[in-house]
Formats: structure tokens, sequence, C-alpha cells
């Protein structure tokens, strides 16, 4: 029977895991070891390699060996994170479609999401090969401030690895969902998560059986790799010192020395000092190699950091801030990453925060045991009726502690194996008032029919027809007739006709800090005295009631930034804003630009700014066949819909006509064509794995 696993796909390692039995655990390969390096190394038999056996090759083949696409997957070729890879990494990249991003390994091109894929059919093979099962469907996680097209692009990944991808879910909240509340009273956490390539911070309210997310931050170029930067810059300035030897100008011995300064940060968060060396760096006399060596302490080190960890307090306080919260009125803060095993990230959230933070569960493993309950509740949820499901133990070989138990306590672990000392269930306590869910946002309706500047309610708005196929002639901009669609408000449009000296400012609001009632602790009913049982006759004793079980997790997740139109002038109008609730729809009326217009064009960003150029470009669709009317007479209703997994479909509709066309967004990078996602599949088949070890 096939199952469903959670894939933690992570810039440094990946994670799979899975519920069996009522208990949830990382999947193992068939040496013990949990992580599988995200490292894909192409061998010269022609087959793929990777994890630890890809690992050990990026200095035996470093142009053949890729590595850190995560950091890149989603990115355009012109972006910073580009430029600067180029210049640091030891492998090619090149220009690809579409203004994407791909890496060249024995003279053939990959895109991002190939190599991405490559890991995950690795994951996929480990976790087939531990269950004993056929692994056809995940939830992959990814950093909560992955914008819409790293968020496709990571799914077209799933896709390429034979992965029915049931959810792409925000790291933070996968290691929400692991740890679970502590209680059945409301409490407010936060989850710091500093990984090997990403940062972000999530401010969450746990309610009973609902998780909901109230903000969320983060940076997706700032993670461990900075830290591993920091050391090998240092170990480049000592070889230029002692040997006139410029790493920064070669990239094959630069990426020896950030393979060096890896193996540095690791160490140097268990002692007070290490030292790293190589005999094969430095060139000497006659082919013979200088030996070189490097020292370091934990206090030289966390200097060197310090800033970059500043910089994710910095992140923490704008999540804080668009929470509406403070600092101290988090009840738990919660450790996720592998970078966050430094002493100096510990010490550094606690004076943030004014509390320790826990780290009872493996921070490396964390997220994928949250992905694995969220796909386990979803592919039951395909199969079972509207019976709840329990909220999953974790098995004690993956993590330092556990959550509460169901009423149904495993015997066996993941593997099938006898659990030793499996303790029994504690009764449920009375459960806290829980507050429901919030009811879906209303979707708005498009304003239709009034002229300029006149104030009229929102119009009934018609079914639309079928989408029709857009133009390949470029129409012009668009100018906004902007509306807020507020239920039991008036519409009152506004018009650009001439672009403003200065961008429509972005709205913005931060929620007072208010007592609330819900966080009260509600107060526990005792129960009854039991009922003497009469003398004669004495009644068999009734069987005592199960223990009720604990209704599977809600999930309220939030769109970490805002998405936007281009609109006459270059600025950039919010449909979206950041932190709004998800899935979620929002749409907003346009007017012609120009006397005689047929087509516009709908160009869409993510992020921010006022200025479309300073915001993410995320894609574009147009609207064709318009009748031709005078400029700004001609309606268009611009809706955008964000799904469960974050990633962006967008309508475009003649208000007067009905004419309309939709689109996932044509996303740079992530997907083309058919032909060329035939070409990606085709590239996935003539590559076989080397098997779960690899070759050497």
């Amino acid at each position: 029977m096939a199952i469903a696993v959670g894939i933690d796909l992570g810039t440094t390692n990946t994670v799979v895991a899975a519920v069996r039995n009522g208990v949830v655990a990382t999947v193992p390969d068939p040496d013990g070891v949990r992580l599988i390096p995200s490292v894909v190394s192409f061998h010269p038999s022609g087959s793929v390699i990777v994890g630890r056996g890809a690992l050990e090759r990026r200095l035996l083949d470093a142009p053949s060996t890729i590595y850190s696409v995560k950091r890149l997957i989603g990115r355009a070729w012109g972006s910073p994170s580009v430029e600067q890879a180029r210049s640091r990494l030891p492998f090619e990249l090149r220009e690809g479609p579409g203004g994407g991003t791909m890496v060249v390994a024995r003279g053939e091109a990959y895109t991002l999401p190939e190599i991405s894929a490559f890991v995950l059919r690795q994951a996929k093979a480990v976790a087939e090969a531990a269950l004993g099962s056929p692994v056809e469907r995940a939830v992959i996680t990814v950093p909560a401030n992955f914008n819409d097209l790293q968020r496709a692009a990571t799914k077209t990944a799933g896709r390429l690895a034979g992965l029915e991808v049931l959810r792409i879910l925000n790291e933070p909240t996968a290691a929400a969902l692991a740890y679970g509340p502590e209680s059945n009273a409301q409490e407010r956490i936060a989850v710091y998560d500093l990984g090997g390539g990403t940062f972000d911070v999530t401010l969450l309210d746990l309610a009973g059986n609902v998780f909901e997310v109230l903000a969320t931050s983060g940076d997706t170029a700032l993670g461990g790799d900075d830290i591993d930067t920091v050391i090998a810059d240092r170990m480049a300035d000592d070889l230029l010192a002692k040997h006139r030897l410029d790493a920064r100008a070669q990239p094959l011995v630069y990426g020896t020395l950030r393979i060096l300064a890896e193996d540095m940060k690791r160490a140097l968060s268990a002692r007070d000092e290490h030292t790293v060396s190589a005999d094969d760096l430095v060139p000497g006399a006659r082919g013979a190699s200088v030996p070189w060596s490097f020292r370091m302490t934990r206090p030289e080190l966390e200097w060197a950091s310090l800033a970059l960890i500043e910089r994710t307090l910095q992140v923490c306080q704008q999540a804080l801030d668009a929470g509406g919260a403070g600092a101290r009125a988090v009840d738990r803060v919660l450790l996720v990453g592998g970078a966050t095993r430094m002493p100096l990230v510990a010490r550094k959230v606690e004076q943030f925060f004014g509390r320790a933070p826990i780290v009872r569960i493996n921070p490396d493993e964390v997220v994928a045991l949250g992905a694995a309950i969220q796909a386990a509740l979803l592919d039951r949820s395909r199969e079972r009726s509207a019976q709840p499901t329990a909220h999953p133990r974790i098995a004690e070989e993956s993590v330092l502690a556990k959550v509460p138990l169901d009423d149904a306590p495993a015997t066996e672990d993941l593997l099938g194996l006898p659990l030793v000392g499996a303790p029994k269930p504690p009764p449920a306590p009375a459960r806290a008032a829980v507050r429901p869910a919030p009811p879906p946002l209303p979707v708005a309706a498009p304003l239709a029919g009034p002229p300029p500047l006149a104030a009229a309610p929102p119009a009934a708005v018609p079914a639309p027809p079928s989408p029709r196929s857009p133009a390949a002639k470029p129409p012009p901009e668009l100018t906004p007739k902007r509306t807020e669609f507020l239920p039991g408000r008036e519409a009152k449009p506004l018009v650009f006709d001439v672009p403003p000296s200065e961008p429509p400012p972005a709205k913005r609001g931060r929620v007072p800090d208010l007592p609330d009632p819900r966080r009260a602790t509600q107060p526990v009913t005792p129960p009854a005295s039991p009922t003497r049982a009469p003398a004669t006759p004495r009644p068999p004793a009734p069987a005592a009631p199960a223990a009720p079980r604990r209704p599977s997790p809600l999930l309220i997740d939030v769109t970490p930034l805002s998405l936007g139109v281009e609109t006459v002038g270059g600025f950039c109008d919010i449909l979206i804003e950041a932190n709004t609730p998800v899935p979620c729809d929002r749409a907003r009326s346009f007017a012609t630009a120009s006397a005689g217009q047929t087509s516009v064009r709908v160009r869409v960003s993510q992020g921010a700014s006022g200025r479309f150029a300073e915001n993410t470009f995320l894609g574009e669709l147009e609207l064709s066949g318009l009748a031709p009317a005078p400029r700004g007479e001609t309606q268009i209703a611009v809706t955008f819909e964000i799904d469960a997994d974050g990633i962006l479909n967008v309508r475009a509709r003649d208000v007067k006509t009905g004419i309309q066309t939709a689109a996932r967004i044509q996303l740079v990078g992530a997907q083309g064509d058919p032909r060329e996602d035939a070409a990606m599949l085709a590239r996935q088949a003539a590559h076989p794995l080397a098997g779960l070890l690899g070759l050497r």
C-alpha cells in the first residue's frame, strides 16, 4: 500500500519522515543515517549520486557536483543571489529560458528544479527501502518567506521526482506541528528557524487543535551558509598572507575552503577551538604541495558571525511588529535548523525574547516530522470519514522528548520493531475553550458601470465564460481604478490618470497588543463524585470509557509577502497584503490606459515596495479581444487567488463582455512550455540514481 511522507528539502540536508502505527519518525538509510546531504554529483558513468556519496565528491569532482541550489531556486538570472553564487560556486551556472537559472554538469544544462528532483528521488528511495511500501505522495516544506516562484519551483521538483505533492508547507509551521501544544490552554509561540541557506521566524497562536499563524518574516539569503562564507573568507585572508594565494579568484580553491569552513563551524559548536588543514591547496616547488593549516577559537567565530545573528533578530522584530505582539508576550520559543546548534544563537535568542529557547526535538529533523504529520492527516482525509485523527506520537529514537500520546498508543515503531517501555497515555484533561476557525474571506466583487470618481456600491458579477488564449502583441499599461471591496462599505474608486509624485503608500497596520480573553486559563470542572452502587443485587462493573482522541490539527497559515499589479508610471498596486490568511482571494477593478485599446497586460510582482521594479517580478498574462473604446471606459477586473500551498493564480476579465483569461503566472525558471517539461522528465529518466549509498 502506497503511503505519504513528509520531506524537509533543505539547503544542506534533506530529511524524510513518515507516520506508521500512530508514531512519526524520520526514516534512516541502510546505514542508519537520517540526514541526506542535498548534494548531487553527475558520475562519468551517466549515473547520478545523491547524498553522502556526492558529498565526498565535492573535492574529487567539483565542477560536476552541485549543492546549495535551494538558495537559487526560483530566482532570476540577474538577481543578486545568483550573481554572488556565480563568483563563489565551483560549478557552472547559465541563463536559462525565461530568464531562469540553470546549472551545467558534464556539458549538459539542468534547471534548478531538476537538481532538487534528484534529491527528492533519493529521499523517496530511502523511504521506500525502509518502509517496504511505495511512496507516491508527499508534503514538502519550504521556508516561510519563499515567494511564489520558489514555491512553484519546489512543487515542480516534486512532480519530476514522481511524487504527488499534497501540500507545500512552511517550515516553521511544520516545526510547531511536530512540537504540538503543551496544554489545552491557548499559547503563543515563536519558531526561530535558522537553516543552511534561509532564515525564518513565525509567530503562531495555538489553541487546542488550532494552529493559527499570526505573522511570518524571513530572509531567503541568510543562513548557515553565510557563516561558512565568513569563516572561508578568514581562511582566504590567511592563505593570501602566508602563501600569496588568492583563493577568491579560484572557485575550486574557494570551494575547498567552504567545505573546511563548514567543518570548523560544526566543531566550534561543541568545543572552544579547532584546527583544519589541507595538503594540496598551495603549490610548491617541483610540483610538491605546501601543507597549510588554520586555527580558530569559538570567541573568534562568534565575533565574526555576530552581525549575521543580529540580522536574524531584526527579522524577529519585524514579525512581532506584524503580529502586534511584544517579545515578552511569547510563551515558547522553538529553535529549528542545524545552524541553531551554535551556542551564540541560543544566547542571543534568549536575550531577545527574555526566555530560554526550547530544543527538545532534534533541530535537523523536527521540520520533517511535522511535514509527515501533515502528510498523514491529508492522506487519511481522502479515505476516512469525519472521524477525527489523533495527533501522532513522535518516535523515541528520533527525538529527545515526546508530544502527548493519543488514546491508542503504538506498540511498534516506524519500522515495525517493538517499542521498549512505551508509556501508557494519560487521561485527557478538560479542554479549554477553543476558538473556532475563522470563516473564509469574502470573495471580492469588481466594480462595474459607474463613471470615474463616482461613488457606487459594487455591482453583481456575471458568471465568466471559458478563458481565451492571450494575444502575442504586447498591450499598453493599465491605469488603476482602485477600489476596496469591503463588506458594508461604499466603494469609492480613485483614478490615477496622472501618476502621483510619490508611490501610493502600502497599507500597513499594527494590531494593538490588547488583552485577549482567550489567553486566560479556563477553569477545569472536577468530575462528579461516583454514585455508590446498591448492595443487592450487585451489578457488573461498567467498562471504563476510552479517553477522547485529540482532533487532528487545523492549520491556518498566511502569505509571507504582498502581491500587486504594475500600474502607469511603474508603480505597484497591492491587492493582497503580507500576512493575509490563506487560501484567499482579492479582486480590484482597473481601466484601460489608452483609447481604442484591444488588449491589456497584467504584470504581477511580490513585495511591499510601492515601486514595481523594486519587488520580485513573478510574471504576466494578457487579456485580448477587448472592444475598442475611449480611454478609461473599458474596465478590467483582476482577481488574485492564493491556494493552500501559497501559490498564486490570476484572472483578468472584461467586466462588460465577460471575456476572461486565467493562468497560474508563467513563472521565471520554474516551469516552461510542455516541451520543456517533457525534456526535464526525459533527463530524469536518462539519469538513474546510483543506489542508496552511491558510487565513490
